[in-house]
């Protein structure tokens, strides 16, 4: 088995500025912030999409929001969060609604979207990245946020926690 390639990303300062970029490896292990990009997919019936990682990614087989990744070298948020979201879940052409931007949580400054889409698009994920899409209701997901919180990846617990309300308005 060959080990995964992982791109170059931005690591920035305090302060949202860029101070290097490096191989996302390199950063996680320096414990650098870095930037992120996060999508949350609703479709029209109000339930939003989570995704449960795949075995082969970082936190294996976690939930987690509908489609993020790291801004790599040379990308605005909004170029990495249209790109994230064609590579994870085979959508594209949609105008991304910007949530929040330089929006800080423990690990990332985050540009935060949401889309809407139908209740019938179909979901192309990326099988190897993601295990499985499922949708949830809003109630559910809260429920099962705060009896099991383990099952959720931490930066999607966090961004939720702080943002929900500016999501579902």
């Amino acid at each position: 088995m060959t080990e995964k390639k992982y791109n170059d990303i931005i690591a920035v300062d305090e302060n949202d500025n860029v101070i290097d970029t490096m191989n996302m490896m390199v950063a996680i292990k320096r414990g650098l912030l870095r930037r992120a990009s996060r999508i949350y997919v609703f479709n029209e019936s109000g339930q939003l999409l989570v995704q449960r990682r795949s075995k082969n990614v970082l936190k294996p087989l976690m939930l987690d929001q509908s489609c993020a990744g790291h801004v790599d070298a040379g990308e605005t948020y909004l170029e990495a969060a249209q790109r994230e979201l064609h590579e994870e879940l085979g959508l594209s052409g949609y105008e991304l609604e910007e949530v929040a931007t330089s929006f800080r949580t423990t690990d990332f400054f985050n540009a935060v979207y949401k889309i809407t889409i139908t209740d019938d698009t179909a979901i192309n994920f990326d099988q190897e990245e993601l295990e499985a899409v499922i949708w949830y209701n809003l109630s559910d997901l809260d429920a099962e946020m705060k009896c099991s919180p383990e099952q959720f990846t931490p930066a999607f617990l966090e961004a939720w926690q702080l943002l929900r309300d500016k999501l579902v308005t």
